[in-house]
């Protein structure tokens, strides 16, 4: 009950400071591009149905596995379907993602968090040239994954199991720099920073970093403003569900929010 309010709180606050949703007063070309090219664009692209099929499978699955999670130590026993209806991201959400890594032109994604591959899977499918890297801790979710991929005919993913925490660093130094990475792992205030400080040391102008659910919890929303006052961070959009950084220094040190 707590964190369903804290999240009805923050949402509230945000639609209160949502002011730049059609991307009015949003002077860059490039952020105002994406805005309206990519946060406002409905359109289905090619592989949309294919992997939302696989979803669906997902979804309808009575397979249970054992699932490892290295953040909070509660490791257990869940179902296939559970996980695929309450833990993925949203078709929309996983369309925007998609979008965005369209747009910025990223041929290195590095994912944090690749639960049954399904946003990883719409991320590689952004080009056969683009280098997909995604991290999990759960080996039978890590399993699950690959088989995803697979279903999609993508070739193009590297997939590393084992605790985040610990492989990160090695990661980023055998498969960086990336123009993309995705944080979704471990959504707390604490492991947040922690990822985001590894990574960020290895950031270009070019770089883009996405969180997920930085209005679920009153920590991930301290995390998020930590993170955007960080100095080598520039522009920021806050939306209902993601926080995008930027570190170009021709863009003005501000969050918009959308």
């Amino acid at each position: 009950m707590r964190k369903i309010l804290q999240h009805l709180a923050l949402k509230l606050i945000h639609l209160f400071n949502a002011k730049n949703r059609r991307g009015f007063g949003i002077h860059s070309p490039f952020l105002f591009g994406l805005v309206q090219q990519v946060l406002r664009n409905k359109h289905p692209y090619y592989c949309f149905a294919k992997i939302e099929a696989i979803r669906n499978s997902l979804r309808h699955s009575n397979q249970k596995i054992f699932v490892q999670d290295f953040g909070t130590g509660k490791s257990e026993q869940r179902s296939i379907a559970k996980i695929a209806k309450t833990s993925l991201a949203s078709p929309k959400d996983a369309q925007t993602l998609f979008r965005i890594a369209r747009y910025v032109q990223a041929k290195s994604i590095l994912e944090l968090g690749t639960s049954l591959g399904i946003t990883t899977a719409y991320l590689a499918s952004t080009g056969s040239n683009v280098k997909c890297v995604t991290m999990e801790g759960s080996e039978e979710l890590n399993q699950i994954a690959q088989n995803t991929a697979h279903k999609a005919n993508l070739n193009n993913i590297i997939f590393i199991q084992g605790n985040i925490t610990e492989n990160l660093k090695n990661t980023l130094e055998q498969h960086g720099p990336f123009d993309m990475v995705y944080f979704d792992a471990n959504h707390t205030q604490q492991y947040t920073l922690l990822y985001f400080n590894e990574c960020v040391t290895t950031a270009s102008e070019s770089s883009v970093f996405i969180f997920d659910d930085i209005n679920t919890s009153f920590e991930m929303n301290k995390a998020w403003k930590q993170i955007i006052q960080h100095n080598k961070v520039t522009a920021a959009l806050q939306l209902k569900r993601f926080g995008i950084i930027f570190f170009d220094p021709q863009l003005q040190k501000k969050t918009y929010y959308l």
